[in-house]
């Protein structure tokens, strides 16, 4: 999963990225609400840590707007030294998905991380770890073969990466940054282009968005892009 943490504490911030990241996660961390919610919509994450009392906006502030106001449904997890009964009560209620406190303790924490992770897997598409059909195509990953139509193409490694990843995520906005880093490891503007290019090929060799396709890649202005299932009509 790729994970936001809110946390002010740089000691404890970098340690619980380090943790993540061994665990096959990456991390980015943000020291106040503020930044955190600039970055939404810019960036895709799988899920949040967030810290109670950090500058600007609180952590209980972050989740409340993220609920309420951008309806964002993805799994927030709170690490926080609060353990007044009230104060996790109300971040439960307005839409936490577990709390724990500081100080940390590393394989409860994990385990937790781990229960998110799957609740995650349960409402997004199957990963693409084997051979997987999705909208009617057949996804071989060990040959980068996709198979649709009684037709069958051979991606390029990169080309294939970034189409198992769309699918595996359909119907979900996913930022420039995020593909990126799923499909080359980094960001910046250089790869850009390179992405936009990439979008392009799979649209034309999976045939997306032509006439009968059960799925269409549209670009979300400012954003990134969006793999849709359409229902074309009989």
């Amino acid at each position: 999963m790729h994970i936001a943490i809110l946390e002010d504490e740089t000691t404890l911030a970098e340690e619980v990225k380090l943790y993540l990241e061994r665990d096959g996660h990456s991390a980015t961390i943000f020291v106040d609400g503020e930044a955190l919610l600039r970055a939404l919509p810019r960036e895709t994450f799988d899920l949040f840590i967030l810290d109670w009392n950090v500058p600007k906006i609180n952590g209980y502030e972050v989740l409340v707007r993220m609920r309420k106001n951008l309806r964002m449904i993805e799994p927030i997890v709170f690490l926080t030294s609060t353990d007044a009964e009230d104060e996790i009560v109300a971040a439960l209620s307005a839409g936490a998905d577990d709390y724990c406190i500081k100080p940390i303790r590393l394989r409860e924490f994990s385990a937790r991380i781990s229960s998110a992770q799957r609740r995650v897997q349960k409402t997004n598409a199957p990963a693409f770890g084997r051979e997987k059909e999705i909208l009617g195509y057949r996804f071989n990953p060990t040959t980068n073969l996709v198979r649709f139509d009684d037709q069958d193409v051979t991606l390029t490694e990169k080309e294939y990466a970034l189409a198992s990843f769309l699918f595996s995520e359909l119907d979900r906005p996913l930022s420039r940054n995020r593909l990126l880093i799923e499909v080359w490891g980094s960001t910046g503007p250089e790869l850009s282009r390179t992405l936009d290019v990439h979008i392009a090929w799979i649209r034309k060799k999976l045939h997306i968005g032509a006439s009968g396709s059960r799925a269409r890649l549209v670009a979300v202005y400012g954003y990134g892009y969006r793999l849709m299932q359409t229902f074309p009509e009989e």
